[in-house]
């Protein structure tokens, strides 16, 4: 395995799981309950350690390939974790049951949005005692997000391998539903997620992953038009 040097990657502030968790975000503070935002979350993660070459992804299972410094707290957090469970022999790690357990990985990126500006926390209580804050998102970086995809689904914008990623979590967790995309934007995003001809596009890595993101039950909470 190897062992990137300590060189931040990546200048874009906002890595797949970010944006996922700010797509998930509501005009009124709340959020997409039934887009099951920690695995869509989670499964954003895996989808940006692909993007930068540190898994390689074998149908539903993956494989550490550099576990070194990133400059994100979140990913070395999270590759520290897969390093544990890889073993000293660096076995795959089933995304089956992996994904699912990322139980805070929403909560995670939703702290990183508010950090970076891009979500406002107003602190509430219910009934005076209860925390029932609410994260206001940043309408033009978000509206921006939505943007890219219906520009992907009407052949506007070429595919590369963080929008298809974008796409198919989108689809897949039911998101896609939720964000006002019309039936035919919808089935042309799924068509993208479904594709077998993308590794030219977006690399063997990213190509694997789509096919993981649509092969796991967990992540799948969509179904039809």
């Amino acid at each position: 395995m190897r062992q990137t040097e300590r060189v931040a990657e990546f200048p874009n502030p906002l890595s797949l799981p970010d944006e996922i968790a700010l797509l998930m975000h509501k005009d009124n503070g709340t959020y997409y309950v039934s887009a099951n935002p920690n695995t869509a979350a989670a499964a954003a993660e895996i989808g940006e350690l692909a993007l930068r070459d540190r898994v390689e992804v074998r149908g539903t299972a993956v494989r550490l390939l550099d576990a070194g410094w990133s400059g994100l707290p979140w990913m070395d957090r999270l590759l520290a974790e897969l390093q544990q469970r890889a073993g000293p022999d660096n076995q795959p790690v089933d995304l089956t049951w992996w994904l699912p357990g990322r139980t805070s990985a929403f909560q995670v990126h939703r702290q990183v949005l508010v950090e970076q500006g891009l979500l406002r926390r107003e602190h509430r209580k219910f009934l005076g005692v209860l925390p029932d804050d609410r994260y206001y998102p940043d309408r033009a970086t978000r509206d921006q997000l939505v943007a890219e995809l219906r520009e992907l689904a009407a052949g506007t914008r070429p595919v590369d391998g963080r929008l298809a990623l974008l796409s198919a979590l989108t689809v897949r967790s039911g998101l896609a539903y939720m964000l006002d995309l019309n039936r035919a934007e919808r089935a042309e995003l799924r068509t993208t997620a479904e594709r077998e001809d993308l590794g030219e596009a977006v690399g063997a890595a990213v190509a694997a992953t789509l096919a993981a993101i649509t092969a796991v039950p967990a992540i799948i909470v969509s179904a039809g038009g």
